[in-house]
Protein backbone atom coordinates (compact mmCIF):
# COMPACT_ATOMS: atom_id res chain seq x y z
CA UNK A 1 0.00 0.00 0.00
CA UNK A 2 2.94 2.11 0.79
CA UNK A 3 4.31 1.79 -2.37
CA UNK A 4 1.25 2.95 -4.26
CA UNK A 5 0.94 5.91 -2.45
CA UNK A 6 4.58 6.78 -3.33
CA UNK A 7 3.94 6.28 -6.78
CA UNK A 8 1.17 8.30 -7.15
CA UNK A 9 2.60 11.43 -5.36
CA UNK A 10 5.21 10.78 -7.76
CA UNK A 11 3.08 10.74 -10.69
CA UNK A 12 1.33 13.51 -9.31
CA UNK A 13 5.27 15.58 -9.25
CA UNK A 14 6.19 14.63 -12.34
CA UNK A 15 3.09 15.88 -14.20
CA UNK A 16 2.82 18.58 -12.59
CA UNK A 17 6.08 19.31 -13.81
CA UNK A 18 5.36 18.87 -17.69
CA UNK A 19 2.47 20.60 -17.42
CA UNK A 20 3.66 23.65 -15.10
CA UNK A 21 3.16 26.81 -17.25
CA UNK A 22 6.86 29.29 -17.56
CA UNK A 23 6.44 32.48 -16.02
CA UNK A 24 9.70 34.88 -16.40
CA UNK A 25 11.70 36.01 -13.37
CA UNK A 26 9.91 38.84 -11.61
CA UNK A 27 13.41 41.20 -12.51
CA UNK A 28 12.31 40.50 -15.92
CA UNK A 29 8.48 41.57 -15.62
CA UNK A 30 9.83 44.58 -13.85
CA UNK A 31 11.72 45.06 -16.84
CA UNK A 32 9.02 45.13 -19.21
CA UNK A 33 6.76 47.26 -17.24
CA UNK A 34 9.63 49.76 -17.06
CA UNK A 35 9.83 49.66 -21.28
CA UNK A 36 6.09 50.31 -21.28
CA UNK A 37 5.72 53.16 -18.73
CA UNK A 38 8.93 55.28 -20.60
CA UNK A 39 7.30 54.73 -24.21
CA UNK A 40 3.97 56.55 -23.00
CA UNK A 41 3.92 60.38 -21.91
CA UNK A 42 0.85 62.27 -19.55
CA UNK A 43 -0.38 65.72 -19.56
CA UNK A 44 -2.90 67.10 -17.54
CA UNK A 45 -4.13 70.66 -18.58
CA UNK A 46 -6.92 72.94 -19.66
CA UNK A 47 -9.07 72.59 -22.51
CA UNK A 48 -8.82 75.99 -24.45
CA UNK A 49 -8.92 75.18 -28.51
CA UNK A 50 -10.55 72.49 -30.01
CA UNK A 51 -10.10 72.84 -34.42
CA UNK A 52 -11.75 69.71 -35.98
CA UNK A 53 -10.24 68.39 -39.39
CA UNK A 54 -11.62 69.66 -42.46
CA UNK A 55 -9.81 68.37 -45.68
CA UNK A 56 -12.10 70.66 -47.37
CA UNK A 57 -10.71 73.87 -46.27
CA UNK A 58 -7.12 72.33 -45.93
CA UNK A 59 -7.33 70.93 -42.27
CA UNK A 60 -5.95 67.40 -42.66
CA UNK A 61 -5.99 66.80 -38.51
CA UNK A 62 -8.03 67.37 -36.04
CA UNK A 63 -6.15 69.35 -32.74
CA UNK A 64 -6.29 70.25 -29.37
CA UNK A 65 -4.67 72.88 -27.00
CA UNK A 66 -4.30 72.36 -23.60
CA UNK A 67 -2.89 74.71 -20.78
CA UNK A 68 -0.76 73.46 -17.94
CA UNK A 69 -0.65 74.89 -14.59
CA UNK A 70 2.16 76.99 -15.72
CA UNK A 71 0.48 78.35 -18.66
CA UNK A 72 2.27 76.35 -21.44
CA UNK A 73 0.46 75.54 -24.07
CA UNK A 74 -0.01 71.92 -25.47
CA UNK A 75 -1.36 70.92 -28.92
CA UNK A 76 -1.91 67.64 -29.67
CA UNK A 77 -3.26 65.79 -32.68
CA UNK A 78 -6.29 63.69 -32.50
CA UNK A 79 -7.07 61.37 -34.95
CA UNK A 80 -9.73 58.55 -35.40
CA UNK A 81 -8.27 55.87 -32.92
CA UNK A 82 -7.79 58.56 -29.99
CA UNK A 83 -10.15 57.01 -26.88
CA UNK A 84 -11.72 59.88 -25.32
CA UNK A 85 -13.43 59.33 -22.04
CA UNK A 86 -15.68 61.29 -20.13
CA UNK A 87 -15.19 61.69 -16.48
CA UNK A 88 -17.58 58.52 -15.66
CA UNK A 89 -15.64 56.85 -18.56
CA UNK A 90 -18.52 57.15 -21.12
CA UNK A 91 -16.79 57.65 -24.52
CA UNK A 92 -17.23 61.12 -25.71
CA UNK A 93 -16.22 62.25 -29.10
CA UNK A 94 -14.01 65.40 -29.54
CA UNK A 95 -16.79 67.71 -30.19
CA UNK A 96 -18.28 66.82 -27.22
CA UNK A 97 -15.20 68.20 -25.25
CA UNK A 98 -15.48 71.87 -23.67
CA UNK A 99 -13.52 74.85 -23.63
CA UNK A 100 -12.76 74.59 -19.80
CA UNK A 101 -12.59 70.76 -18.96
CA UNK A 102 -9.46 69.73 -17.56
CA UNK A 103 -7.95 66.96 -19.64
CA UNK A 104 -5.65 63.94 -18.80
CA UNK A 105 -3.84 63.60 -22.31
CA UNK A 106 -1.66 60.28 -22.51
CA UNK A 107 0.89 60.27 -25.88
CA UNK A 108 3.97 57.90 -27.10
CA UNK A 109 6.89 59.61 -25.82
CA UNK A 110 8.29 61.78 -28.25
CA UNK A 111 5.02 62.47 -30.44
CA UNK A 112 2.33 65.13 -30.24
CA UNK A 113 -0.43 62.85 -31.26
CA UNK A 114 -2.95 61.91 -28.28
CA UNK A 115 -3.77 58.03 -27.59
CA UNK A 116 -6.41 59.01 -24.74
CA UNK A 117 -8.40 61.48 -23.61
CA UNK A 118 -9.72 61.82 -20.40
CA UNK A 119 -11.92 64.80 -19.01
CA UNK A 120 -10.42 64.96 -15.00
CA UNK A 121 -12.69 66.53 -12.51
Amino acid sequence: MKKLAVVVVLLAFVAGAAFAETVPPANKMMDESKRVASDTAAAVGTLTNVTLAEPAKGIANSTITVTDQTGQAMNYTVTQSTKILGATLDVLTLNQLKIGDKLKIKSKAGTKEASAIKVVE
